[in-house]
């Protein structure tokens, strides 16, 4: 039975035996371009274009009524989540949830996250209980052909649950706001207004009192990856589930093992969308 916390990040349960409060770092991804596909999809914004990192490529739908997007993982190992960028669902008011259909006759739908309704279109993280599953879904409520969902990233596997807690020296993604903007002056010096030509996020997000076990396991290969492709982020999912971000690292993290405990502390500083 899933609890759903606000709307952005759903817990069942202490992963790892961890606190609902350790960050969350999405990484792990079973999503190709051939393993995903869609109830509906309009010809020139095709499902596989879910499975491409990049926010510019999009899904879309070209129907209302319930819709799927269905991930077949060839996986026997367990999964955890599901997380979307790049999407629709709360500005044309789409409840979605997470589940599979069971091999019943008819097929069953077994329900892992209950519905929920967005507060915005920033991305979303789905956690449930992990276990194997050979296929996985979400489920949207689409009334009218008036509104109908888009997105632009889905990623499904294990989340990476961090060792230690942040407290401070963080600055949540929604809230690391960075623009672009050119600004109007006359000759005569009278301001003219402005022009925002771009916005994005940047933060840092400070580890420490890391274990050089759990680093070499965990961390590691994480740090391998997230050099070239982005991860989604939350810093603190039962406080502020709100908080998350879809983000990549800016420059390579340096752990340093500190003394005299020997624990390791380093900084990622990431961009991304909020």
């Amino acid at each position: 039975m899933s609890l759903v916390i606000s709307s952005a990040l759903v817990i069942v349960d202490d992963s790892d035996g961890l606190s609902l409060n350790h960050p969350v770092i999405g990484w792990h991804n079973v999503v190709t371009s051939s393993t995903i596909v869609a109830t509906n999809e309009d010809a020139n914004y095709p499902a596989s274009n879910l499975a491409n990192p990049a926010t510019h490529l999009e899904w879309r739908s070209d129907d209302d009524g319930d819709q799927y997007l269905t991930i077949t993982t060839n996986e026997v190992d367990p999964i955890d989540y599901l997380a979307v960028a790049g999407h629709n669902f709360a500005t044309e008011g789409i409840p979605t949830s997470v589940g599979y259909f069971d091999t019943s006759s008819p097929p069953v739908w077994v329900e892992l996250v209950g519905e929920v309704l967005l507060p915005d279109d920033g991305p979303v993280i789905y956690r449930f209980e992990a276990q194997s599953l050979s296929q996985i879904s979400l489920k949207l409520q689409v009334a009218s052909d008036l509104h109908l969902p888009r997105a632009a990233v889905v990623y499904v596997g294990k989340l990476l649950v961090v060792e230690r807690k942040i407290y401070v020296g963080h600055t949540p993604l929604p809230d690391g706001i960075k623009s672009s903007v050119v600004n109007g002056r006359s000759e005569s010096g009278n301001f003219l207004g402005r022009i925002e030509l771009g916005e994005w996020r940047e933060s840092t997000i400070p580890l420490s009192l890391v274990s050089p076990d759990w680093f070499r396991t965990y961390m590691r290969p994480f740090l391998r990856y997230g050099k070239n492709l982005p991860f989604f982020f939350g810093w603190r999912p039962e406080d502020y589930p709100y908080e998350t971000g879809y983000a990549y690292l800016m420059e390579d993290p340096v752990p340093v093992p500190t003394g005299p405990s020997n624990l390791i502390a380093f900084d990622m500083k990431v961009s991304g969308v909020a």
